[in-house]
């Protein structure tokens, strides 16, 4: 047949020179029909050409058959490939030069193959349905299939579990409907188990009908960056001490629960601070202090019960969050049982230490608050634990009240009315003279006032606590020596004879502050000798770091005095191991003597020891003719109060 003849005849019978043509499994009939339309012609062929054309895989590639079509004989070149497990298909053509054509095309789809089975990463190729129309080798090798075994059948029932599958299903509808290309990830189960894949999806059309519209899934295996990822995440929100949830953690959960509205009234927090874990800390050294804190989590952990969250948000603060109906009694009751818990001790190294937890309670109660109102009030509520138990040793727990607010603001009032003050000047020492019981003086103790004006003046306790409270101990500690040593060195350029100034450390001083350094420059400067100096501390140095104790040795060894103060609530100290020079007995104890046996023992104690180790003794806060009287049977104690009769008059000396 002429070559015109046969062109003539595929159009008028196709419509086209490349007809599209299918073979199925159970038949040796070629199918040929039109680009769109029905089956137009068939061509029977041997069982030898049959079976060639169905060793073509998935890679599309060629075949030339001697078919007889249309009475005529036609030498057909057939390229195309496996579309499922029961067809083959592709487009065929009759032209002489069609060999020539058919095989560059194969060469150029050879190369596309070769991009499509090399590239690193999964292709697939899927119908409207999921049904697998290609499957490169890179799937081929993480699925341990052949593409040959795959195609046809359907993707989400081979390679995803049930609920991936079915929402992959959901997805590609939509999508298929939108004709849009996506991202999405889906776990793929694999030869190495199931694997997180991100698919980058696309559409490609062969023709116009729905069903030559297929969709292109290229993935990446993420599994491992995932995994990294949700590594880094979870290292993000977790305290790598104790293992609990910390503040970022924290923070994002509260933002998350009080973003439902459902949550007011469902939601309360209790924020728990170890009162005295800094000093046994500092006293145990960091590793016994993080196994310690350990052992803190574990019980409130044990106390809280799985319903509740433990996060650990600073070093020796833990926050408990409670959600749910009846949030806030849940709360106070779980608050009461921490509080129970602290009461037993935690041994550690056979020794028994007594932790003391202050606990603040507050409930989540009006739209619009978020994360940081509601710690901002627990934080409030835990002060006011912490003001409960101050000084009594014992753990406490304080639930939020809008005047705990009001006060903070007055807090806030009283920060700044510390600040002008030092700048004011309005800070003084007020001087009170020291005797023996027999009436000799020994010095002056000095006392420091804040003036306001328009106030009451505020001294003694009541001004340290709150002076440290707001941050300002190392600069009032700073303020009382420079002040003293000047007013000392000033007395005694006049001739008047004092023989030292006694004064107390604010704590900070002796912790954050260079206070060996400070004591050092004041007495250079206004040229005192170190024994014209003595310092009281008023915390517990039985329970002190070493490095505190440390500081006070090295301020000893210059000369100047360091006095241990006691008060009513004070554990009998040992003074043979600690950095002290004497004891100074607070007027808390005093004003229980002579009425009360037990304190009149102690204070019979302290005087001896002292005397036997000869230390001295300060017996500060006599103000009663009773107590002094008492008082005369220790001629080597000093005395120092209003019954007192001061050898020199009332000097003070101001800022």
């Amino acid at each position: 047949m002429y070559e015109h003849e046969a062109i003539d005849l595929f159009r008028a019978t196709f419509e086209t020179l490349s007809p599209r043509w299918q073979l199925s499994h159970d038949s040796n009939a070629l199918e040929l029909s039109p680009i769109t339309g029905p089956v137009a012609a068939a061509v029977k062929l041997s069982s030898e050409q049959a079976t060639q054309i169905r060793a073509l895989a998935g890679v599309t590639s060629s075949v030339t058959v001697d078919a007889l079509l249309f009475e005529k004989k036609f030498r057909l070149h057939l390229v195309g490939r496996k579309v499922d497990g029961t067809r083959w298909a592709g487009t065929a053509s009759p032209s002489i030069n069609a060999e020539a054509v058919a095989g560059d095309l194969a060469r150029g789809l050879s190369f596309a193959e070769t991009v499509l089975s090399e590239v690193n990463s999964l292709v697939v190729i899927l119908n409207r349905d999921g049904t697998i129309q290609r499957f490169n080798r890179f799937a081929e090798e993480l699925s341990g299939l052949r593409e040959a075994d795959v195609i046809g059948k359907n993707a989400w029932d081979l390679f995803m579990s049930g609920e991936d599958g079915s929402e992959s299903r959901q997805n590609i509808e939509r999508f298929f409907m939108r004709g849009e290309a996506y991202e999405v990830e889906r776990t793929v189960k694999t030869i190495r188990g199931p694997r997180l894949f991100q698919f980058r999806n696309k559409f490609a059309r062969t023709g116009d009908r729905p069903d030559e519209t297929f969709l292109i899934c290229s993935g990446i295996d993420i599994t491992e960056e995932r995994r990294a990822r949700d590594r880094l995440t979870e290292l993000a929100n977790t305290d790598t001490l104790t293992g609990l949830r910390n503040r970022n953690y924290l923070m994002n959960r509260l933002d998350h629960l009080m973003a439902i509205p459902k949550s007011v009234d469902r939601l309360a927090l209790l924020f728990i601070d170890l009162d005295n874990f800094k000093r046994i800390n500092d006293s145990l050294g960091h590793r016994d202090g993080d196994q310690l804190l350990k052992r803190v989590a574990k019980r409130l952990q044990r106390v809280a019960g799985e319903e509740q969250e433990v996060m650990r948000i600073s070093g020796d603060e833990f926050v408990i969050v409670v959600s749910g109906d009846f949030a806030r009694f849940t709360a106070q009751e779980l608050a009461n049982r921490v509080v129970e818990d602290f009461d037993l001790a935690y041994v550690l190294r056979a020794n028994s230490y007594r932790m003391r937890a202050s606990i603040g309670v507050v409930e989540h109660v009006r739209h619009g608050d978020n994360a940081f109102d509601l710690l901002t009030r627990a934080d409030l509520a835990m002060y006011a634990a912490k003001a409960i138990g101050k000084g009594k040793d014992i753990s406490a727990c304080h639930v939020y009240t809008p005047e705990l607010s009001e006060r903070a603001e007055r807090g806030l009032e009283f920060y700044q009315a510390l600040q002008y003050g030092f700048l004011r000047k309005e800070f003084a020492l007020d001087y009170r003279d020291c005797y023996t019981v027999d009436g000799t003086a020994r010095g002056l103790l000095a006392s420091v006032q804040w003036k306001r004006d328009g106030a009451a003046p505020l001294e003694g306790r009541e001004l340290f606590s709150m002076v440290e409270s707001s941050g300002f101990g190392v600069q009032l500690g700073e303020f009382q020596l420079t002040e003293a040593c000047r007013q000392l060195q000033e007395w005694r350029a006049a001739g008047q004879v004092v023989q030292h100034v006694t004064l107390s450390v604010p704590y900070a001083q002796l912790v954050d502050g260079d206070l060996a350094g400070c004591v050092s420059e004041c007495l250079r400067e206004h040229a005192m000798e170190p024994s014209a100096l003595r310092l009281i501390v008023q915390n517990r140095l039985d329970q002190t770091a070493a490095h505190v104790l440390d500081k006070l040795e090295t301020i000893r060894s210059t000369g100047v005095q360091i006095l241990a103060a006691l008060t009513a609530d004070s554990v009998f100290p040992n003074p043979a191991k600690l950095p002290v020079d004497g004891l100074c007995i607070d007027e808390e104890l005093v004003g229980h003597i002579p009425s009360e046996p037990v304190s009149r023992a102690l204070v019979k104690g302290i005087v001896g020891i002292c005397n036997e180790m000869e230390l001295s003794v300060l017996v500060h806060g006599v103000d009663s003719k009773e107590q002094f009287t008492w008082l005369t049977q220790f001629p080597e104690a000093e005395v120092q109060g209003r019954f007192v009769t001061d050898a020199f008059s009332a000097t003070s000396s101001s800022m």
